[in-house]
């Protein structure tokens, strides 16, 4: 059967998620471009897996527009899902694998989604809820452990059995159209789904080079997990060049060290955390990351003392350091190399599609130095959020998607994130960031790890509390913290309280878990 003119013409001009890889596969077809544990994958034959695995997913019914949701940590069959998604038109939904039960549901119920995708340790967190999942028609398992799963559980990779075709699906896709559905972490009500659509991604793409540095024969060493947007993305843009990247289940330290000697690694990207606990493990000096080019650092900022030390070790590495949300699938601004040694507090200047603007209460931009909210604007600025059009509406007001967060712009245009609007703490007719105490408390130099929070108190309002982590071989006492905040920031800024943790709590994207710390010692 032809093809319908409508359909010849869409593939004629269109620019989608799914053909960056059809393009790659034919420049590079020979080309790794996939690791995982010990399957490899070349660009033909990633391409060859997702195309059987899109046919498989129209003889199971999926259609243009329909949500599969997955929950799993990060595999090679997790890619292949996604990519053979986006080929048909259908939107991928990740679930964060440590959400239980009724968190759970709430995402595949509201995202309506008709298919379930599950790795087979995790199964049992959805067996409960499986009968109550009234939209999904079809489950499925992602076999990672070789744990035991249900027999009437669909295999996933019977989805790109040789039975299937590898030729190109067709299907008219618009750039509009969604290519992910991703849920927000929900930290003060229910998650929302942020709807990105597949010119979101692909106008983010130059980005990698003008902004993020990435390069032809890039290495990276993926562990950011996919059902984030920054993982997807990550994916995306290493597709997009030829480059490879070898993808971690979870981040695991001694993988870290041994997979970037064997495969020479030339890009990391992790939460602060990670560069601390490196230096720590045993046998770190008996490995060879001369490879490393670019560090990224994500979830909070890096003492300048951790970033010299990296530098003794991998010297002309370059650090870099970003801002960005699911919203803005996910670039906003980034800083890098001498610029981010002379302002270690600066999240940098705004990426090659973006425009940044600080606007105060009446939406109106503020004069440079001034503290207000983020706002951004371009084409990697979401489509909405999914069935919530009052919250979409407040969120995209007068031309801008408005963040949420509080920064602030120096004369150059350089910017400088101060806080979560919701995580400023109110005390004593102050208003304080707790992103400012926390830069400050990084620099003592017997702490490896701060976070900030305000709790209930009579007198203040709201308790300015630090909760802090010794550096190795350290011990802290509440008393010598606040003593020494007293002489390193105002007096409005020091806390009133100081917990000491082992570790902060952090979700797999680096985030520290404010919520959860407000929680336990409100």
């Amino acid at each position: 059967m032809g093809k319908s003119p409508d359909l010849k013409q869409n593939l004629l001009t269109r620019n989608v998620v799914g053909d960056i890889l059809l393009k790659s596969a034919a420049r590079h077809p020979d080309k790794r471009v996939l690791r995982f544990q010990d399957r490899n994958y070349t660009y033909r034959e990633l391409n060859e897996a997702v195309n059987r695995c899109a046919h498989g997913l129209t003889e199971l019914g999926i259609r243009k527009g329909d949500k599969a949701a997955i929950l799993s940590h990060n595999s090679d069959h997790f890619i292949i899902l996604w990519w053979a998604l986006t080929k048909i038109g259908a939107v991928i939904t990740p679930v964060n694998w440590m959400l239980k039960g009724d968190e759970i549901r709430f995402i595949v119920e509201h995202a309506e989604c008709k298919a379930f995708f599950v790795e087979d340790t995790l199964v049992s967190d959805v067996l409960g809820i499986r009968d109550e999942l009234k939209t999904v028609r079809i489950f499925g398992t992602i076999p990672i452990t070789g744990a035991e799963v249900p027999a009437d559980w669909m295999n996933i990779e019977d989805l790109w059995d040789d039975a299937y075709p590898a030729t190109e699906p067709r299907v008219e896709i618009g750039q509009n159209d969604l290519a992910t559905l991703l849920y927000t972490s929900g930290t003060e009500a229910a998650p929302k789904g942020v709807m990105n659509t597949h010119n979101n991604f692909i106008s983010t793409i130059p980005s990698a080079q003008a902004d993020l540095l990435f390069v032809r024969d890039e290495v990276m060493l993926g562990g950011i997990p996919l059902y984030h947007v920054a993982g997807l993305w990550m994916f995306t843009a290493c597709c997009s060049l030829g480059a490879l990247t070898l993808l971690e289940y979870v981040p695991d330290l001694t993988e870290i060290l041994e997979l970037t000697q064997e495969e020479k690694v030339t890009r990391w990207c992790w939460p602060t955390t990670v560069y601390i606990n490196l230096l720590n493990m045993p046998g770190f000096d008996r490995y060879d990351l001369t490879s490393l080019r670019v560090c990224q650092i994500f979830g909070s900022p890096a003492p300048p003392a951790l970033l010299d030390r990296w530098r003794d070790i991998v010297p002309g590495v370059v650090f870099m350091n970003s801002y960005g949300q699911t919203e803005m699938t996910p670039l906003g601004s980034t800083i890098s190399g001498n610029d981010m040694d002379m302002r270690p507090d600066s999240v940098g200047k705004s990426m090659l599609p973006v425009e940044l603007k600080i606007f105060g209460p009446n939406d109106e931009e503020l004069p440079r130095g001034e503290v207000g909210e983020i706002v951004a604007r371009g084409p990697n600025i979401m489509l909405g959020y999914y069935k919530e059009e009052e919250k979409t509406a407040r969120t995209q007001r007068n031309g801008w998607h408005h963040t949420g967060d509080l920064g602030r712009m120096d004369e150059e245009g350089y910017l400088y994130f101060v806080d979560r609007l919701k995580d400023m703490i109110k005390t004593g007719g102050e208003n304080v960031a707790s992103a400012d105490v926390e830069v400050t408390l990084y620099r003592h130099p017997k702490i490896s790890d701060a976070t900030v929070i305000g709790l209930p108190d009579e007198i203040w309002g709201e308790a300015i509390t630090a909760v802090v982590v010794p550096a190795p071989g350290e011990t802290l006492k509440e008393e010598e913290v606040i003593a020494w905040s007293k002489e390193n920031m105002a007096r409005y800024k020091v806390p009133k309280r100081v917990i000491v943790l082992d570790e902060l709590p952090r979700n797999p994207s680096g985030k520290v878990l404010k919520r959860d710390l407000r929680r336990r010692y409100a």
